[in-house]
């Protein structure tokens, strides 16, 4: 038998489908897995104040492909996408900044709870 890691994380809520993660030790990171169990999920994080602070959204081959943030970029707080190539995520100018009206903005829009653009 292989070794079987503890799990980090507990899902505590689903949004539109998508489970909320929280970790079970409450001192810990709230970073979510870099890789998924299931192929082609995503899962997303709020704060402790309930404010939206990360979705991440995995490939068929449970690899990341993008992660939505809302936090400081660049100088500012907004929310934007890291796109991943080759397991490896975008920084610096690469990071798209999301409004209103973007795609990924209008297909994730319910779960960005204490957002403001």
């Amino acid at each position: 038998m292989g070794l079987r890691l503890q799990a980090k994380w507990q899902t505590v809520d689903y949004v539109d489908g998508i489970k909320v993660l929280a970790p079970k030790d409450p001192k810990a990171s709230i970073s979510l897995p870099e890789r998924s169990n299931t192929p082609g999920t995503s899962y997303v994080s709020y704060r402790k104040n309930g404010v939206f602070d990360q979705l991440r959204v995995f490939g068929m081959d449970r690899v990341p492909v993008f992660d939505i943030d809302y936090g400081m970029h660049q100088g500012g707080k907004s929310l934007h996408v890291h796109f991943y190539t080759n397991g490896k995520r975008a920084s610096g100018n690469a990071v798209v900044r999301l409004k209103e009206g973007d795609l990924l903005y209008e297909k994730y829009k319910n779960l960005f709870k204490g957002v403001k653009l």
